[in-house]
């Protein structure tokens, strides 16, 4: 039996992460502050609360690693975001952003690397195609997202020697909910979005988790470092 942990799997992008894995089959550790929309009678999910915004502590990977015996790979997934221009951002939220958004995957990159040395692992960290372009009126977020990115080289390139891979997954406009509801309120954004992605569709959630469960896969053995793009090809869109 494989085991992952993902962070904020418990809703949104991250529980389609979540089925994803267990569609496969591997048991999926779940950290989070609430349970969300998990179905937590599936006896392969595992819950586990834990407020990330608490970035210090990664005391749960220890608990984790005890208990499954090991794990195969971690999915940084857990983030936040915040819709303001750089002059608006109080320094709270600033703390707020990178605190979960990088603070505590640093140290959870740092944790998982020691526990798994020498037996080998996967890291994926979710970023955004705000790490990889600006954004308007999201300064924080996109600081937080492009550390992300140097934060994947990074461990890509130390943690290697301990037999462990890490890449990131960059999403772009996907068609959720809260995508859903914010832009219905204005119809001729969305119709510019889409007019510049050239497959003229949002994304779905599947198609972030198809890619985030690729990446933690052997089918990924000789992929590290990269920072994945999910977003119809926005990124290079006119």
């Amino acid at each position: 039996m494989r085991h992952v942990v993902i962070t904020g799997g418990n809703k949104g992008l991250g529980l389609a992460q979540t089925e994803a894995f267990l569609d496969q089959g591997w048991t999926v550790h779940v950290v989070a502050r609430t349970p969300g929309d998990l179905d937590l009678s599936i006896d392969r999910i595992v819950f586990h609360e834990h407020d990330l915004s608490d970035w210090k502590d990664v005391s749960y990977l220890d608990r984790l690693h005890a208990d499954a015996g090991g794990l195969d790979a971690l999915v940084n997934n857990a983030g936040v975001h915040l819709k303001q221009a750089v002059w608006d951002v109080a320094p709270d939220d600033l703390d707020r952003v990178l605190d979960i958004n990088v603070k505590a995957m640093f140290l959870a990159c740092g944790r998982y690397a020691q526990l798994q040395a020498g037996r080998g692992g996967s890291i994926v960290n979710i970023s955004s195609m705000g790490g990889l372009m600006a954004l308007p009126s999201a300064a924080a977020y996109v600081t937080a997202k492009t550390a992300v990115i140097g934060l994947t080289r990074s461990v890509a390139v130390d943690a290697a020697e301990r037999g462990i891979r890490c890449n990131a997954v960059c999403p772009g406009f996907i068609d959720t909910d809260m995508t859903r509801a914010v832009l219905a309120k204005d119809p001729a954004r969305r119709d510019k979005i889409e007019g510049r992605i050239p497959t003229r569709a949002f994304g779905t959630p599947q198609n972030v988790a198809d890619a985030v469960f690729f990446l933690a896969s052997d089918s990924a053995a000789y992929i590290n470092g990269v920072a994945l793009p999910v977003d119809g090809g926005y990124a290079i869109g006119f």
